[in-house]
């Protein structure tokens, strides 16, 4: 934003310290809540969003989701625009897209200032906190003369700074003011005076917003997306109180995320270690795995504390060190424990001073690595179970919607009490739901009433907190004796985003029995969650947020307290899983049986498996298999893990992609005997034309009587099955499958095998 001055006379100063709320300034005008429809030929993205009175117009970008800025500008639409086609896309790819109503931009002003003279600049904030650093990292600059002779950050409630105007040999010389808000535009204000009192300009009355505040919404589109089979590593943490008491919960808990694709490393840590110990296993752990993506804390892992932050508004008893989670999530950032003392919080836990174990720093200090989870529930006596009890619901719960035993309808719920204060924190819910399900699927509904009887993947609550309560929403109480239908929540209110205390609010809804896994603190600073629409899991949102700059999500970088209560590999849709799995060894084969799920819709199945010294699973067929049985030809020597998963085709409000149900897992070994070449028969039976197109002749012994015959292709999928009761022909001409090499299956009534037989279809 870039404003100009001409010299001007005093003005009155109105000092009242009344925050404007203006037209457009709900969090619901802070979002653009946009969402995809696919147009299929042509291909085309469809995007949609509500009409917005309070917008100005709409810039839009495009970029990869590996990339880390916008770049230019794809679209620019004027207002009162609802919709936006990309005709230039291609299925099978994710583009990121970014709608603009207010950009996040640096407020520059010039004034012209009388030469060879002496001003003051003054700059205040309502509420004593600069602008820097506890609503993001704002900061000021003044440059007069081609000399910067003021900036300022983190200073309180007002800074004075003099300015020496040179003598350029001309009336006036140009003064460039620049600041870099943070999120509360409207507490601060400026002017500039003689030194005689006289003011040359200033931003206007206290109260009066220094530029609009940032207007956006973000989604990841795409058409038909390919599934994600492997997703790489995963550190669970355990707390080792947990071990035997929660042995068969946490054995179970490792192999549903091995079945959604990830490799668990699993280790365990004391409530009496230092964080230091608990980070270098973390550390040791991304060294040997260099694929380590996440870090699951589960039970009273030790909390970190960092920081001289108050991150709620409230410097008068909340001022210091907040958990900081992100620590073990930082494995190569450099904290200090050296700089900060202050004591003035309420609870000592606040406190920090140096040589104490909290660490100084206020922001991250470099690119998160890891993002980190934490089921702890731990000090929580409202819910009337010890922490092993409610980690062991916490875990049955979770098993239930990641098996598809649980549902929640696709729809999220805003329930918001704060509307602008501490910067609008409800956009976090607009802004990322209307991506998961459209706009028409997000209400504004009360939290408690609605959940108690109807269910919501998605909700979000803000209300003036104390540490168990938010007003408007509810109580650690009301969660200890309520059960909600909800998976997915996020909150705000002052206090309880400092978590690491007794019946804390933010934690209660993963300890009681609601249905509710996760929770974070979002808002200050707002969440990115959009990508969880296209099946990302929600610990990406996490890091994204983390690491968000002015050149991506905004605002960054994010202060030590971004965190996320529960299992960051959880995700938004899980598919139905196929059941009843069976495997029979043969002497020549391992086979594979299983029921498709009920109500899957499902496009196929993947077939892996996992040999005796591997800790890799690895796909057996390249396409799909739509049968409910796969036969694996002669495999190694050994005891094998087998895993099959249903494959759907997803539907969000920001496209389709291809989604895996979690692997239902079995076992079978199988030991190399003399094969079927050398046996007694194998000179009995045989097979021609070889190579052939079409039909084929199978030859075999007439004492054998009747026989099943099975035709495999290359991938192993059972793409024939037929009764023989004499040798004869068999036309697989006419028939749909993958050419190639095949295998022939002749088979005994009793489901003995009797011989295979290699065939080339062309």
């Amino acid at each position: 934003m870039d404003n100009h001055y001409q010299p001007l006379g005093w003005l009155l100063c109105l000092f009242f310290f009344i925050p404007s709320i203006g037209f457009g300034q709900d969090p619901l005008n802070r979002s653009v809540q946009v969402s995809m429809e696919i147009q299929e030929n042509p291909l085309q993205f469809n995007f949609s969003w509500d009409w917005d009175w309070s917008a100005g117009g709409y810039t839009i970008y495009r970029k990869s989701p590996e990339e880390q800025v916008w770049g230019d500008a794809i679209g620019v639409l004027p207002f009162g625009a609802t919709e936006f086609s990309d005709g230039n896309v291609e299925a099978g790819r994710p583009y990121e897209y970014a709608f603009y109503k207010k950009e996040f931009e640096d407020i520059v002003t010039t004034i012209e200032v009388p030469v060879n003279e002496t001003l003051v600049f003054t700059i205040e904030n309502q509420y004593g906190d600069g602008i820097c650093c506890n609503f993001g990292f704002g900061f000021y600059e003044v440059e007069v003369c081609g000399v910067k002779m003021a900036q300022g950050s983190d200073f309180g409630f007002i800074k004075r700074d003099t300015l020496v105007v040179c003598d350029n040999g001309s009336a006036t010389e140009t003064l460039t003011l620049t600041i870099h808000p943070d999120m509360q535009v409207n507490n601060t204000w400026w002017r500039i005076n003689t030194l005689a009192g006289v003011e040359l300009a200033s931003s206007g009355p206290p109260g009066t917003l220094l530029d609009e505040r940032p207007k956006y919404g973000y989604i990841l589109a795409g058409k038909d997306l390919p599934a994600t089979e492997y997703r790489g590593s995963v550190l669970l943490l355990v707390d080792d109180v947990y071990t035997a008491p929660l042995a068969s919960e946490i054995r179970q808990l490792e192999r549903d995320m091995t079945a959604d694709g990830w490799r668990v490393i699993r280790r365990e840590a004391k409530r009496s270690d230092a964080v230091e110990a608990v980070r270098d296993k973390v550390r040791s752990a991304d060294m040997l795995y260099p694929d380590l993506k996440m870090v699951y804390l589960l039970g009273h892992i030790p909390v970190p504390y960092s920081g001289n932050i108050y991150p709620d508004g409230h410097s008068e008893n909340h001022w210091g060190a907040w958990p900081a989670d992100v620590y073990y999530g930082d494995t190569d950032g450099i904290w200090t424990d050296n700089l900060v003392a202050n004591i003035s919080a309420q609870f000592p836990e606040t406190h920090n001073v140096p040589g104490d174990g909290k660490f100084d720093q206020s922001g991250i200090p470099s690119e998160v690595e890891l993002a980190v989870g934490r089921v702890d529930l731990t000090n929580m006596p409202a819910f009337g179970l010890d922490d092993v009890e409610l980690t062991r619901r916490y875990l049955q719960k979770a098993h239930l919607f990641k098996t598809g035993q649980r549902t929640a309808k696709r729809r999220a719920l805003v329930d918001d009490n704060l509307n602008v204060v501490l910067g609008a924190p409800a956009a976090s819910g607009w802004r990322n739901f209307a991506p998961m399900f459209t706009a028409d699927s997000v209400s504004a509904l009360d939290y408690f009433s609605t959940m108690k009887n109807e269910s919501y993947l998605w909700s979000y609550g803000a209300g003036g907190g104390t540490h168990h309560s938010a007003d408007g929403i509810g109580t650690t109480e009301d969660f200890a004796n309520e059960t909600l239908k909800n998976i997915f929540t996020m909150m705000l209110g002052s206090q309880f985003g400092d978590w690491d205390n007794e019946d804390n609010f933010l934690r209660a809804p993963l300890a009681s029995p609601s249905w509710t896994l996760t929770n974070c603190w979002a808002g200050n600073p707002p969440y990115t969650f959009h990508k969880m629409a296209m099946g990302e899991p929600i610990g990406y949102g996490l890091l994204a947020t983390q690491n968000a700059t002015e050149n991506d999500y905004y605002p960054g970088p994010a202060l030590v307290h971004t965190s996320l209560m529960g299992d960051p590999t959880l995700r938004l849709h899980y598919a139905k899983m196929p059941n009843s799995f069976e495997l029979e060894t043969t002497n020549v084969s391992i086979e594979l049986d299983w029921d498709a799920p009920e109500n899957g819709n499902t496009e196929g199945y993947y077939i892996y498996r996992r040999d005796t010294l591997s800790d890799e699973f690895v796909r057996l067929n390249n396409d799909p298999v739509f049968e409910t049985h796969y036969s694996d030809m002669l495999p190694p020597d050994g005891t094998h893990t087998y895993m099959v998963r249903s494959i759907v085709l997803e539907h969000s409000g920001s496209g389709t992609y291809h989604n895996l149900s979690l692997g239902t897992i079995g076992w079978a070994g199988f030991n190399i005997i003399d094969g079927v070449e050398n046996t007694e028969f194998e000179s009995k039976v045989s097979v021609f034309p070889n190579p052939t197109d079409g039909k084929i002749f199978i030859d075999y012994p007439i004492e054998w009587g009747s026989v099943n015959i099975e035709l495999l292709d290359i991938d192993g999928r059972r793409v024939l099955k037929n009764k023989m009761n004499i040798a004869g022909w068999l036309d697989i001409g006419n028939m749909q499958f993958k050419k190639g090499i095949c295998l022939i299956k002749i088979i005994n009534d009793k489901g003995g095998v009797l011989d295979i037989k290699k065939i080339m279809v062309r």
